[in-house]
């Protein structure tokens, strides 16, 4: 069962003027929160200056006509951005032609105007993160410069600028598509030339995990595959700008692309220009921003095993179902920062991590009996067990050391033979204290070998929670028309248990047992 209720990193744009700009800045009331806050997105710009790709950026351009086709030099073009309200500026040049480079995927309007003619306005225009876009000519008619043309922007009417194949997951996408976990990346699986690879011949499942997630989740190199390209280090995946694999560790992601914090997800995947920094596939994601007016939302993502039956096997055991629940309560809020005059733009958003996975991992083992802590592995010892009759079993699999015969004792005779005509017994001089002592901290037996699948004289279902959280901040500046800078933190924590029983840290060989003090 599953419900969702929801409403609806750092980069810079153009030029690297700011810190001379902001001192010439007069300290009228209001402007200090400006510019402290205009300061500190400088510095974190500098210090981000590296991390920078022309993934996170859109760019259009365009020329200015009149009605016979005649191109008009010195028109203005105005770009808002309808998010933030912020607006740039420029003329047409000679030619008529006009550039907004390194702008951050928004919707926009276009406004055109000249003496002598009918100002128009596009809007509408969406641009995603990698775009290159030529608007139309805007033809302008003679006429009245008070009476405004309006026309609203259709997708296939602002044709790609370059040859790139790429598709865009947008918000809406995001919020729509049907996504079991919380990565967002594995909505990828829907895109065209996307394939799934499962964990192996015995499991039809993806590697990666669309249930329990962690504060590193990923499906990029853990089971998705884009285009054709190699599983792991084949994709790049960035957020907000900045690569969040990690080359050391199998090229797996160091952090989650939460679905209710990313505005889009643009994939890249050929003949995209050599600015392109990554590859041969590139995921940007794109984080939510603030917008020109505050705005907040609160939800609840809820899944559990209410109408799921208990597994057989423990049933058969007699372990009642552990009620297995994921739930993720967050929330985001966002806006213009007071006392910026709009110029500054704060989006900041929470999520907690819930996770139960129930019975789903088990251990089963074979416990060696106390007759055999003794020493004694014959067949039909005195002393016997419940849960296990004998010393020794002929249905445990693998290699139980039941059958002594022929081991030789340290003074080079033979062990004592037992009472059974299998099995033997070790004289208690010979068992080392040591090893005694680290052998006392095995469970004790709880299920019968003649009746369990395997022989095993253990079974234990583990418990293993996966609680954590995430949370993801991030400012935009608009210094002025040439300089607009932003910045986005994201920090996450999780927590479960190694292997999911917490048995071995690595991986878990069969027939183990929970480690002493917890997983």
């Amino acid at each position: 069962m599953q419900m969702n209720q929801r409403n609806t990193e750092r980069g810079a744009t153009n030029g690297l003027t700011a810190p001379a700009n902001l001192l010439k800045t007069k300290l009228r009331r209001g402007n200090w929160l400006s510019l402290g806050a205009g300061l500190l997105a400088t510095l974190l710009l500098l210090f981000a200056l590296p991390a920078l790709h022309a993934q996170t950026t859109a760019q259009i351009s365009g020329i200015v006509t009149d009605n016979t086709g005649a191109v008009i030099p010195g028109a203005n073009v105005a770009l808002v951005n309808e998010a933030t309200q912020d607006t740039r500026v420029v003329k047409s040049n000679g030619e008529g032609l006009y550039s907004f480079p390194a702008l951050l995927p928004s919707s926009y309007t276009i406004k055109v105007s000249a003496k002598g003619f009918e100002p128009k306005t596009l809007t509408g225009l969406v641009l995603h993160a990698g775009d290159e876009r030529s608007v139309p000519a805007f033809a302008l008619a003679i006429g009245s410069e008070t009476q405004t043309v309006t026309v609203e922007a259709a997708g296939e009417m602002i044709p790609q600028d370059n040859g790139a194949r790429s598709d865009v997951l947008s918000s809406k996408d995001i919020e729509n598509l049907a996504l079991e976990g919380r990565d967002t990346t594995e909505l990828l699986k829907v895109l065209p030339g996307a394939t799934t690879m499962s964990g192996g011949l015995t499991q039809n499942n993806p590697t990666f995990s669309d249930l329990s997630i962690s504060a590193n989740e990923s499906a990029i190199g853990n089971g998705i595959n884009i285009n054709g390209v190699p599983n792991r280090g084949g994709t790049a995946l960035l957020s907000d700008g900045v690569s969040v694999l990690d080359p050391g560790d199998m090229a797996s992601s160091i952090g989650i692309i939460n679905p209710e914090m990313t505005a889009e997800v643009s994939v890249q995947t050929s003949n995209f220009g050599a600015y392109v920094q990554n590859g041969p596939v590139v995921v940007s994601a794109i984080s939510k921003s603030g917008t020109s007016h505050l705005h907040g939302t609160a939800y609840f993502v809820a899944r559990n095993d209410v109408l799921n039956a208990n597994g057989w096997q423990q049933n058969h055991q007699g372990v009642p179902k552990a009620g297995a629940h994921y739930y993720y309560p967050g929330g985001n809020v966002g806006g213009p920062i007071p006392f910026t005059h709009k110029k500054a733009f704060i989006w900041g958003g929470y999520e907690r991590f819930l996770q139960n996975p129930g019975n789903g991992n088990i251990l089963e083992s074979y416990i060696p009996t106390p007759e055999m802590m003794k020493g004694d592995f014959s067949t039909d010892n005195a002393d016997n067990n419940v849960l296990c009759p004998n010393g020794f079993s002929s249905t445990a699999q693998g290699n139980w050391c039941n059958n002594l015969a022929g081991t030789v004792l340290p003074d080079g005779t033979a062990i004592t033979p037992g009472p059974g005509t299998t099995g033997s017994i070790i004289p208690s001089q010979y068992i080392d204290p040591g090893a005694a002592a680290l052998a006392s901290f095995w469970p004790k037996a709880n299920a019968n070998p003649a009746t369990t699948a395997g022989g095993y004289n253990y079974y234990a279902p583990v418990v293993a929670p996966n609680d954590g959280w995430v949370y993801r901040i991030r400012m935009d500046y608009n210094l002025n028309d040439n300089n607009k800078f932003y910045v986005s933190y994201q920090q996450a924590y999780s927590s479960t248990l190694a292997q999911g029983n917490g048995a071995h840290i690595y991986w878990t060989p069969g027939n183990s047992i929970p480690a002493p003090g917890g997983g």
